[in-house]
């Protein structure tokens, strides 16, 4: 065990050195020096040696240090003081490792210059512990690590773009989030782990990228694509597609860069091969769009697993696209939200749709995304509740009212056990931004679809409606 010297005054080394006797005294041999005996505490473990004396009596302090002494502490409410018993030691054991408090960054400065020497700054720790008894700001752990904020405790409120996520449906670059706290207990993250309102995120990474997640988590809705990732990415090819498809495509991601708060929208033209379409589309390019046309890639799916190492907050995809089963496997385990474009023009959008399942009460909720979309598009929302047997799904209902409220977003339930939803949507005439969560029962064979009763599973062939398919994530973990 090692040798440790701890040189102690003041009403602080009393509390320093209570920690010390109660949690750490088996850690190392201690050698306390104090100028006080009532440092002394009634019971003395045989680890630690006292001895009551001035300890800016160099005589008296170098017949108790040694060589064998790896580390001194300092800490002590008298400057004057505490300088003396440094120039002692550093006189004479050099290469001794000293810890000692300082008022301020001032009073470090009168200290030369040593990699031996560590300075703790009252100043610093005070206003830190102030700081986080803030309200809205972050925790950053004082004494971990390096202390500069590359840990740090982040509080979900109601509303975030966090809540109701999966973890693995967060693009965490350069970051981690490491766990979460939630009545007082500590769940170690994965992949399908929701956060859940109320929640505590332990998060570890670069101090300034952890700033910008906290900004983030505290953000309200508004956010969307975030926190899937930050750009849109729409994807034709001009021999899969005719003319007035591409350009329909073109046309609707166009619409959601300048509805969503994404940051940039990036037009990939695979299969380019007629000059006057690709100068037609470069006019497209400006600030926050770019296009860009890929002449080495032979289909979509390799073209889109390199562009997954990018932050894609939504894919928009035609239904020719959709439509291939390969592909459809692909988005689905990419755990990124797809827009499937539709022949009517959403321009003269004005309600959003989604069809309740009972799968939706288990893990994923995919509430928070609709909301957030339809807040920023200006859409009214429609909940359609379809049961033959009236029982209708209460639970998840209660959550879109709660979120109604929170947000001042009025919403339209629709309960009925008679017609069928996609009866409905077959109906409508006006074009509705159907939400749907991006199930594995998607990714079947489409031939099979429609002699199944799910609606998941027949109404995302359907061309009447723009769809914005959100991923479950606990499905994908089964893949």
């Amino acid at each position: 065990m090692k040798k440790i010297v701890l040189i102690l005054d003041g009403i602080v080394a009393k509390k320093f050195l209570q920690s010390v006797l109660e949690k750490y005294f088996s850690s190392n041999n201690y050698i306390i020096i104090a100028n006080d005996s009532s440092f002394l505490p009634e019971e003395i473990p045989s680890s630690c040696h006292f001895h009551f004396f001035d300890p800016t009596s160099s005589y008296k302090l170098l017949n108790i240090l040694d060589s064998e002494v790896s580390d001194v502490f300092i800490l002590s409410d008298n400057v004057e003081e505490k300088k003396v018993i440094y120039e002692i030691i550093k006189k004479h054991y050099r290469d001794v490792r000293i810890v000692l408090n300082v008022k301020n960054t001032q009073e470090s400065l009168e200290y030369k210059n040593n990699d031996k020497t560590f300075f703790i700054d009252e100043s610093i720790l005070l206003s830190g512990a102030m700081i986080a008894r803030l309200p809205n700001v972050p925790l950053i752990p004082q004494g971990f690590g390096l202390g500069l904020g590359e840990v740090m405790e982040i509080n979900v409120p109601f509303g975030s773009v966090f809540a109701y996520r999966h973890i693995g449906s967060i693009q965490q670059k350069n970051y981690r989030i490491v766990g979460i706290y939630r009545q007082n207990e500590f769940l170690l993250s994965n992949y399908s782990l929701v956060i859940q309102p109320t929640d505590t995120l332990l998060v570890a990474g670069d101090p300034r990228v952890l700033t910008q997640v906290y900004h983030q988590v505290k953000s309200d809705i508004g956010q969307f694509p975030a926190p899937f990732g930050r750009d849109i990415y729409v994807y034709v090819d001009m021999i899969l597609q005719d003319f007035d498809e591409l350009m329909r495509d073109i046309e609707q991601a166009i619409f959601l860069h300048e509805h969503l708060k994404n940051t940039k929208l990036y037009i990939v033209v695979l299969h380019p091969s007629d000059v006057e379409v690709m100068q037609q589309l470069k006019t497209f390019e400006c600030l926050g769009i770019d296009v860009s046309f890929d002449y080495k890639v032979s289909d979509f799916i390799t073209r889109f697993q390199e562009d997954l190492k990018k932050k894609i907050g939504m894919i928009v995809v035609g239904k020719k696209f959709f439509l291939q089963r390969r592909i459809r496997k692909v988005l689905f385990n990419s755990a990124i939200p797809v827009f499937k474009t539709s022949y009517k023009d959403i321009r003269t959008l004005k309600q959003s749709i989604v069809v309740l399942n009972e799968e939706m009460n288990d893990g994923e909720n995919i509430s928070s995304v609709i909301f957030d979309v339809s807040i920023q598009i200006k859409l009214g929302m429609i909940i359609y509740d379809f049961d033959p047997d009236k029982h209708y799904q209460i639970d998840i209902l209660k959550d879109y009212e709660n979120l109604s409220r929170v947000f001042d977003k009025k919403i339209t339930t629709i309960k009925t056990h008679t017609k069928n939803p996609i009866i409905y949507l077959k109906d409508t005439k006006e074009p509705l931004l159907h939400f749907l969560p991006f199930e594995k029962c998607i990714t079947g064979h489409g031939f099979l679809n429609f002699l199944s009763t799910k609606v998941e599973k027949i109404s995302f062939m359907l061309d009447e409606h723009p769809q914005i398919l959100i991923p479950i994530l606990e499905q994908i973990d089964d893949k």
